[in-house]
């Protein structure tokens, strides 16, 4: 059979070569309200949008000062994202830290690497650097970071939205533009679910899941029926997949495969960035952590499933040691977070939020250019 004709998707797709700074970027305008969505506004509009104020998070006095727009005038066309304004994100949040330039599919070494034995510095993580597997994170503990419920929950949640948005040429010309940062995420997670020691339906597709969800980042989208109808196809299988079926001609897929090949650290900092942002806005005292406990802990899982990500092979960080020093205990605060409200522990939460805030605050010093 012929390979159907949206194959191209399998080209590299691009990526951040100096994405660190894009840990810290994201998290700088930490606050924002309102959680009504009126219609999205055009996307030239973005750069100009007043920012809203920002909340200043309760850090160490360590943390570096968080700077306060001044308060902006309510906007009553403003786009929202899951209660998020559109406008407070940056359209590339990499911008201030690094070039927005494509890299290359890393060639990894087929034998394992020692792992290092040195002992970790206080508050750090132990860096996995024996990664034997394609995908570069095969020792990873995905079932503690990102358990398999919250992960099938997250892609039902990227499903929706996909169907919302593929209904027809106007509803994709409203939304194409924030597509990328989900659809980058469903390839990350198909790639997580791929490696994960728990089960789920769709499993065994995984690897289809993860080049059909790379076919929407692997040239940028554009407004306009020819780029609705090319990304038709692999959102129509997307479907299929996740209904525990496997469509009919699917070009081969390698089982296993580094996640920076089909998932930009920028776009994945995007949806970190709404998952902070919705966090600080949504969940400010206990009363409201126990109203939103289910979503807290899933975004919390997120979160610490992304900050782990970005240290694997192909991002460029690996062997970073002083990026390792504040992304892994980003993942810890996030897995705290979830502890928290668990518990409902307020206290424990807020200071999980603080300790997201100070790495992403403490990175961005040390590595923007």
């Amino acid at each position: 059979m012929n390979k159907p004709s949206w194959h191209w998707y399998q080209k590299p797709i691009r990526n951040f070569s100096h994405a660190t700074g894009a840990l810290l970027t994201l998290f700088l305008f930490t606050g924002c309200g309102g959680n009504d969505a009126p219609a999205p506004a055009p996307a030239q509009q973005q750069a100009q949008a007043p920012t809203p104020a920002a909340a200043t998070p309760q850090v160490a006095q360590s943390t570096p000062t968080e700077t306060k727009p001044a308060p902006a005038p309510a906007n009553d066309g403003q786009k929202m994202i899951d209660g998020i304004p559109y406008d407070v994100w940056f359209d590339n949040p990499l911008a201030v830290a690094g070039n927005n330039q494509s890299v290359q599919p890393v060639a990894l070494p087929g034998n394992n690497v020692a792992a290092n034995t040195t002992p970790a510095p206080a508050g750090e993580m132990k860096t996995e650097t024996a990664q034997a597997s394609a995908g570069g994170g095969s020792g990873t503990d995905w079932k503690t970071i990102i358990p398999m419920p919250i992960l099938e929950s997250q892609v039902k949640d990227i499903r929706n939205r996909l169907t919302k948005n593929m209904q027809s040429v106007g509803t994709y010309n409203t939304s194409y533009l924030e597509i990328p940062t989900f659809t980058a995420t469903l390839a990350a997670l198909a790639e997580v679910a791929n490696q994960h020691s728990e089960d789920v339906g769709w499993k065994k597709n995984a690897k289809y899941l993860r080049e059909l969800a790379a076919a929407f980042t692997a040239e940028p989208l554009m407004r306009g029926a020819k780029s609705y109808r090319a990304m038709q196809i692999p959102y129509e299988q997307i479907i299929v997949i996740l209904n525990g079926s496997a469509p009919a001609g699917l070009p081969e897929a390698d089982d296993k495969k580094p996640i920076a090949e089909v998932a930009s650290m920028g776009d994945l900092m995007k949806r970190a960035d709404i998952a902070y942002k919705w966090l600080k806005s949504n969940v400010g005292s206990a009363d409201a952590l126990k109203a939103e406990k289910e979503k807290v802990i899933e975004e919390a899982h997120l979160l610490a499933a992304i900050s782990k990500i970005i240290t694997l092979e192909g991002y460029g960080y690996v062997d970073d040691k002083g990026f390792l020093g504040h992304a892994n205990p980003m993942q810890e605060a996030c897995l705290k977070m979830v502890e928290a409200a668990k518990n409902d522990n307020f206290q424990e939460f807020d200071q999980g939020m603080s300790r997201v805030y100070k790495s992403c605050t403490e990175c961005h010093s040390e590595y923007k250019e």
